[in-house]
């Protein structure tokens, strides 16, 4: 990781209380800035399906791209659940594990741990899959980290909402986007995957995975609750 602008703008918010932005653009457009403070939030601040998932989730998880780790936080100290996260960014690593977190500094294709009961992606967690054959990939990883039976709660968003006002970067899939996001006059660009509902439960189900439960939020938004069944 060359440039890593959330893992500087979580840093300087821990360490120094610094609040400045992050700026976003998608396909060129101009998106609202994200403010680091988003990964420290506190139960109340979760959005809607957020909460959902925290007051679900039980046994042993797995928190997959957790940053600074305020789900995980919450679930460790609030309920008392055993949850182990998974994070790129070595600076949001740190500070989780700051925070008494148990935290790996793996990119989620080197995940090699079993036997969770539950696992969790949020915050547009299939974008963690950077093409729709990743995803496949990503699906088929987290199946292997489940128990039979176990739960994934994964969520994205259908943006075809978007077309009106977001340049198409990939003709063949709308749902490929370019980020790029701006810090202190740093930059960084890369690809991100939001995935239509009915392409997500495709393979979902390819993967070994039943649909639970298919939770419709606003903007396209939507949260999976799948399980494992092979």
């Amino acid at each position: 990781m060359n440039v890593d602008i959330l893992g500087n703008a979580v840093d300087n918010y821990w360490r120094k209380g610094d609040t400045t932005p992050v700026k976003i653009w998608i396909n060129g457009h101009r998106e609202p800035d994200m403010n680091p403070q988003i990964f420290f939030r506190k139960f109340p601040s979760m959005l809607g399906y957020e909460k959902l998932v925290m007051k679900a989730v039980k046994g042993r998880v797995l928190d997959l791209g957790c940053s600074a780790g305020c789900h995980a936080f919450y679930l460790k100290n609030a309920r008392g659940i055993e949850v182990e996260g998974v994070e790129l960014s070595p600076k949001a690593v740190k500070i989780a594990r700051e925070r008494g977190l148990v935290v790996h500094n793996l990119d989620w294709k080197e995940l090699s741990k079993s036997n969770f009961d539950q696992a969790y992606a949020l915050m547009n967690g299939m974008g963690l899959a950077q093409s729709l054959e990743e995803l496949d990939l990503l699906f088929n990883k987290l199946n292997l980290c489940l128990k039979k039976g176990g739960v994934l709660w994964i969520d994205s968003t259908d943006v075809t909402y978007a077309e009106a006002y977001w340049p198409v970067k990939n003709k063949a899939y709308f749902g490929l986007v370019e980020f790029q996001l701006e810090y202190k006059k740093k930059k960084q660009r890369f690809p991100w995957l939001f995935v239509d509902r009915k392409t997500a439960m495709k393979k979902a189900r390819i993967a070994g995975f039943s649909i639970v439960e298919c939770k419709l939020e606003k903007n396209g938004h939507y949260l999976l609750q799948l399980r494992k069944i092979r």
